[in-house]
């Protein structure tokens, strides 16, 4: 048994190979500016938090605002989409009897 809520949104947060990619990249620049922030505003100062929201803006920005590098990756998925459906989504046959 499952404690955790299933997510409404959980078949959105599926990334794809390039996502990835991206996502892996904005993460290898946010950690160390979080990490570094941090140990700033634990010294005493207070611009370290800008670097912490920095860094957290980066990957929500990456993960959540469409670019226009993610357009066509979009396009491609909308059209396979039309033309090709999951065999799960698509209706028994009538010809089958049933």
């Amino acid at each position: 048994m499952c404690f955790w809520p299933r997510l409404a949104y959980a078949d959105t947060m599926k990334l794809g190979f390039f996502e990835s990619l991206t996502m892996v990249g904005a993460l290898a620049v946010a950690i160390p500016m979080v990490y570094a922030g941090g140990s700033i505003y634990l010294a005493g100062n207070t611009i370290g938090l800008f670097f912490v929201a920095l860094g957290v803006v980066m990957v929500l920005a990456e993960r959540f605002i469409t670019t226009p590098f993610d357009i066509p990756s979009i396009v491609a998925k909308k059209t396979v989409g039309r033309f090709m459906r999951d065999p799960e989504e698509t209706e028994p046959d009538a010809a089958d009897g049933k």
